[in-house]
């Protein structure tokens, strides 16, 4: 079965002043608003840089966050970038128009002039090592038996390219991934491949998928009694391998 178009230890690093901590979170952050992703710098030299998967960093004289993450209440009408708690908050004035945002009264302007995401999806990336491979797939494998066990596609969808989540809904997605919800007892990929480290064959390559360079990554898992075989495709976006492409098989 095959859709195409289809964790986490952050460090912080947060100083002001004389003042450091430095420290350990885990979590998982809520997607911001698209108008508000990008990398954002103001006149006095403060940067912003927003995710789309909700990851942030900010930096100012002697103050910043990096791996942390962006909360935008659009209600309150703030915007708070930390991590473990720890971090500036915003007064949005202005919400982002075009390339410009307004907060407590200083004008942040997005570099480049446009969605640093679109840029994002079609950057440079060697070929993870061993160990980052390992963990890539297996956080896949998790993320894909969550949804089918649970029938719902949404977080699932969430972590997808942009260039697949723009071109499929959670609904189409579920749909398309149907006969592994039909048969979830079938597909516990939690339980049957948490212990296992996956075999690559051949090695994982960069190739051009719909005109962008993307990670394929094929091989499988010796589960039993059928082992799970894999084609995974990811292309590089705000720094993270993110899925365009899954096709599991299970075989002798």
């Amino acid at each position: 079965m095959c859709k195409s178009f289809l964790s986490n230890k952050v460090n912080l690093i947060f100083a002001l002043g004389a003042l450091m901590v430095v420290g350990l979170a885990c979590g998982s952050s809520t997607p911001p608003p698209a108008a508000y992703v990008g990398a954002w710098a103001s006149n006095d030299g403060a940067t912003i840089t927003i995710r789309s998967d909700g990851g942030a960093d900010y930096k100012s004289g002697g103050t910043s966050v990096s791996g942390g993450s962006a909360v935008i209440d659009e209600a309150a009408k703030t915007l708070k970038i930390s991590l473990a708690g720890l971090g500036p908050t915003f007064k949005i004035d202005k919400a982002p128009t075009g390339n410009e945002m307004t907060l407590d009264g200083i004008v942040f302007k997005k570099s480049g002039g446009g969605s640093s995401e679109t840029k994002s999806s079609n950057e440079k990336a060697d070929i993870p090592s061993e160990e980052k491979l390992q963990t890539l797939v297996k956080t896949t494998f998790l993320d894909f038996g969550d949804a089918v066990q649970s029938g719902d596609f949404t977080d699932f969808h969430k972590k997808a390219a942009p260039v697949w989540r723009d071109d499929t809904s959670p609904e189409e997605m579920l749909d398309a991934f149907k006969v592994f919800v039909d048969r979830k007892e079938d597909y516990n990929f939690k339980r049957a491949i948490t212990p296992l480290d996956a075999t690559f064959s051949p090695e994982p390559t960069i190739e051009k998928v719909k005109g962008l360079d993307a990670l394929v990554v094929k091989g499988y898992y010796p589960t039993k009694p059928l082992r799970a075989n894999f084609e995974l495709k990811y292309v590089m976006g705000d720094g993270n391998w993110k899925l365009i492409g899954i096709n599991i098989k299970t075989r002798q």
